[in-house]
């Protein structure tokens, strides 16, 4: 399966089982670009490998992932599905994309290396206002 068809199906996904969600594609934070960003009340970041990604920046995402984003996941093919259980940490979810649907293989355990201040960085300048207004 290609990203395009990964990213549809897990979208779908997302919506599907989120009452309210804002979901973010490409998203810039740090050293990496996330590849779905979603705002419940929590942050979460999806990686995607498709059957044609290597997993070469994989460490590297993995770190600048957890820097910014409450759980993360990678989402894979079934093709991936057993080598990825030994390429992210244990707190990371799996979610396996098949043509008809989504499989959760392991839910996202607590991040503990989330910071806040990176993820201040990544809301508009309006957003950080109603943020201090509100609070």
């Amino acid at each position: 399966m290609n990203d395009k068809e990964i990213r549809k199906i897990l979208v779908s996904y997302l919506e599907a089982t989120h009452n309210k969600i804002r979901i973010y594609h490409e998203k810039n934070i740090g050293a990496a670009i996330c590849d779905v960003m979603v705002v419940t009340d929590k942050l979460t970041g999806f990686e995607i490998k498709s059957d044609l990604d290597n997993y070469k920046r994989l460490d590297n995402q993995v770190r600048t992932y957890d820097r910014f984003f409450d759980e993360n996941y990678l989402v894979v093919s079934v093709k991936n599905l057993q080598s990825s259980r030994y390429r992210v940490p244990n707190h990371w979810g799996i979610l396996c994309v098949t043509p008809t649907g989504i499989h959760l293989e392991r839910s996202a355990g607590k991040n503990k290396y989330v910071s806040r201040a990176c993820q201040l960085g990544l809301l508009w300048k309006l957003e950080l206002k109603n943020l201090l207004v509100k609070n």
